[in-house]
């Protein structure tokens, strides 16, 4: 199984899944999936998505919460989910508006613990 192979089930599993990526910490996808006909730029959301990820672990450790693990934020057109594998990767999903949060987070759950395994 790869990492595209995990992300493409999560599609498969809810069609709102659209895109995703599993990240380094410095930004850069390891390996990314898109649907048919998605356009997203991971590349340049990747990025972001890294910095978004350690300024949120920042508030959270700083406010007592303890390490970063889940960070999710979303716009008129759809969300984004960031979910921690291990030290120095994550995950990245892009889903459509129709979405339903918690599901998408339990799906991410369930790809992160598979993505362990990989890493």
């Amino acid at each position: 199984m790869t990492f595209r192979d995990i992300i493409e089930e999560m599609n498969k599993r809810d069609p709102a899944v659209t895109s995703g990526a599993v990240v380094g910490s410095d930004g850069l996808t390891v390996e990314e999936w898109h649907a048919p006909g998605d356009s997203q730029d991971l590349f340049a959301l990747c990025a972001e998505a890294a910095q978004f990820f350690r300024e949120s672990s920042r508030i959270a450790l700083e406010n007592g919460f303890g390490e970063g693990r889940e960070a999710f934020f979303s716009g008129d057109q759809g969300c984004v989910f960031i979910h921690r594998v291990a030290d120095g990767y994550f995950l990245v999903v892009v889903a459509s508006n129709g979405i339903i949060p918690g599901r998408c987070r339990f799906l991410l759950r369930q790809a992160a613990l598979r993505a362990q395994e990989i890493l």
